[in-house]
């Protein structure tokens, strides 16, 4: 048996890899900012994503080009909304400097900062 923060971990590091795998060599750090929209009338969804690297201070731009990775980021809402009850529209993934995986989820009743 596992816990549901347990597969919603699980996921994620499933996403990590999908960008990580598009990395250019020696980039410093990244963010891919998945969009999920599922609100549509028949019912369909859709997912999108922007993938940013930093090369020496430079910024690139790279397509996921992972479709079983997109198909990750339903998942990952299924299980979070069933866990907390969060329905989150968009998150970004981001590998920082040293390494570690940071995530930031955003919610339709969010008010964007000033």
């Amino acid at each position: 048996m596992t816990y549901p923060i347990e597969d919603q971990r699980l996921l994620i590091d499933q996403l990590y890899r999908a960008v990580a795998a598009r990395a250019p060599e020696g980039f410093t750090n990244a963010s891919c900012r998945f969009e999920y929209d599922h609100g549509y009338d028949d019912g369909s969804s859709s997912v999108g994503s922007q993938l940013t690297f930093f090369v020496g201070g430079e910024k690139k731009y790279a397509l996921l080009r992972n479709d079983e990775a997109l198909d990750l980021v339903p998942q990952l809402h299924s299980k979070m909304k069933a866990h907390t009850g969060g329905d989150w529209d968009a998150f970004t993934l981001f590998i920082n400097e040293d390494g570690s995986i940071t995530t930031k989820f955003e919610y339709p009743d969010q008010k964007p900062l000033s």
